[in-house]
């Protein structure tokens, strides 16, 4: 498979955390500029993983999953925000907490796997469920 990220277990979730928050954005933030910023944040975890995974460094792909860790921590902000401005409830946005918790604890688990590596992990074919 030429694009191998598609494979990762990570992603995935990734993409599963993002389908989740986006139709919760759609449905509930009122404020455009919040919901664009969530957006694009939201677009940011599975896009760092996938830019990532292209390079030939493991040191490399592993800055781009903090990036991807890091756009987590702004997407939960962001519904922090929607919850202050009375956009969304307390509970969907604990339940939007968890599920980022979650996902970055895998985005570290990965990343760690990368620096821990005897071998690069970039240079071969990961059959593992990350």
């Amino acid at each position: 498979m030429p694009f191998r990220f598609k494979t990762f277990r990570v992603y995935k979730d990734a993409k599963e955390f993002c389908q989740f928050c986006r139709g919760h954005v759609y449905a509930n933030i009122t404020d455009k500029g919040l919901a664009d910023q969530i957006y694009r944040a939201l677009n940011s975890i599975v896009l760092n993983i996938a830019e990532g995974s292209a390079d030939a460094s493991d040191v490399e792909f592993a800055r781009f999953l903090s990036i991807s860790i890091r756009s987590v921590y702004e997407t939960v902000a962001g519904f922090d925000l929607a919850e202050t401005y009375g956009m969304i409830l307390t509970d969907l946005n604990l339940d939007i907490e968890n599920r980022a918790d979650k996902l970055v604890k895998h985005l570290r688990a990965f990343r760690t796997s990368l620096a821990n590596s005897p071998k690069p992990l970039v240079s071969k074919v990961l059959g593992v469920r990350c």
